[in-house]
């Protein structure tokens, strides 16, 4: 029986979905529940390249939805009080059932580029990975639950083993792997996680000569995750380099629960360093270029509101990160358990902040992982709102976007080490 994936255009129609069930719904309820299969499947599923690695031992499947949204739920075990959705397969096509509800999906063609070796003999999927049209490169050792799946030894303990100290990929091999995914497919953005710690810098000396990299072989726009800084001035060499969006993922944004899930990280960076970042980036940065990340649970839906509200006044965008009980197994649980309802209502709230600071998106992806703008906006209280004024002006965005990347890329940028590093000024 052949697998049918959104190759196949003619079975994949542009909405089919249960009568009164939302898409964005669906992929909330996905990333929240998680999704089992049996172990046929897996096999299958593994053989032909479809089992994509989180972290050490978790696992995503990368799913197309009714309306072309891709999801990449974690792949979990049907243990405990939380049902995950189940993936199963019915005459070549795909379907997530849960209880009674049931909705037909496409498996995604899996990138064949993963299997390909560099000229040092790397293999590309060992530190490069495609999440829908954006490349991450170096991710393996990234920082963060949303792509390490679980918080790293720094945020934990406040130490690092010594492989973890460094990006771990050089320019040569990031621009060979951006050259080979971009014949399989358009690449719209590229990420780079820092991956070591720098206090003075949080990074940006490590990921530069790889932007300089990127730059150089794609007009796709260059993100970066990074600590930090001490010196506030990395943020604007960070923007002068020729990063176009800056992430400083504070995920867990209450001081108290910070202490206790993420100790080194609260020790040795603390959250008023988290803020002081976002918010000078916010001034630096076009609006809607800055993003942090959230964890679903790390705070109460209300607090969490309360926080979205507070970042978008800075022009930092929150992304919330679904964390499944099985991530945090082995570390202390998160303090709430999300409903899909609380995650509809944070989403509204996000979709109204960003309406009322008229943000525009095309400087960030449709993370297909995680929850953001592209899925606040495409609620129905947001469209009944302002929905074809928001589709046309980030239309016009995009093309204003990709116009100021490339004349920045025309830029010379003066080497900070030039300039007086004075944390004073």
């Amino acid at each position: 029986m052949s697998i049918a994936t959104v190759s196949d255009r003619e079975s994949c129609p542009g909405k089919d979905t249960e009568r009164g069930a939302s898409i964005v719904s669906l992929k909330v309820s996905t990333l929240v529940h998680g999704i089992t299969l049996d172990e046929a499947l897996e096999e299958r599923l593994r053989r032909e390249g479809h089992w994509l690695a989180v972290g050490t031992d978790q696992h995503r499947l990368e799913l197309r939805l009714p309306g072309r949204i891709v999801v990449t739920p974690l792949v979990v075990n049907s243990c405990g009080r939380d049902t995950p959705w189940r993936l199963t397969a019915t005459d070549g096509a795909w379907f997530l059932e849960r209880g009674s509800d049931r909705h037909r999906v496409w498996l995604e063609s899996p990138p064949s580029f993963y299997r390909q070796r560099t000229s040092s003999g790397r293999r590309v999927g060992d530190f490069a990975q495609l999440f829908g049209r954006t490349l991450v490169l170096g991710g393996a050792q990234a920082c963060g639950y949303s792509l390490s799946g679980i918080a790293c030894r720094f945020c934990r303990v406040g130490s690092r083993a010594e492989s973890e100290q460094k990006f771990g990929i050089t320019a040569h091999e990031a621009a060979e792997a951006l050259t080979i995914a971009s014949r399989e497919r358009s690449l719209e953005h590229v990420l780079l996680p820092a991956a070591s710690f720098d206090a003075e810098d949080g990074g940006v000396r490590e990921i530069e000569p790889l932007v300089k990299a990127v730059r150089r072989h794609t007009s796709a726009l260059v993100l970066a995750a990074l600590h930090p800084p001490r010196t506030l001035r990395w943020i604007d060499h960070a923007y002068a380099i020729g990063v176009d969006g800056l992430a400083f993922n504070l995920e867990v944004p209450d001081v108290v629960t910070l202490e206790r899930l993420l100790p080194g990280r609260a020790r040795y960076l603390g959250r008023s360093r988290y803020y002081q970042a976002l918010r000078h980036a916010g001034k630096i940065f076009p609006r809607g270029a800055v993003w942090t990340e959230l964890l679903l649970g790390s705070a109460s839906a209300t607090e969490l509101a309360n926080f979205i509200q507070e970042f978008t006044s800075w022009g930092v965008i929150p992304l919330l990160v679904p964390v499944r009980p099985d991530a945090t197994a082995r570390q202390t649980p998160l303090p709430f358990a999300p409903t899909p309802a609380e995650v509809q209502l944070l989403l509204e709230t996000l979709s109204d902040r960003l309406n009322w600071t008229s943000t525009t998106l095309p400087w960030l992806p449709e993370w297909p992982h995680l929850l953001g703008p592209s899925d606040a906006l495409r609620e129905p209280h947001s469209y009944r709102r302002n929905g074809f004024s928001r589709m046309l002006a980030n239309h016009l965005a995009l093309f204003a976007v990709r116009n100021l990347s490339r004349i920045r890329r025309s830029l010379r940028v003066r080497d900070l080490a030039d300039h007086e590093l004075d944390s004073s000024s």
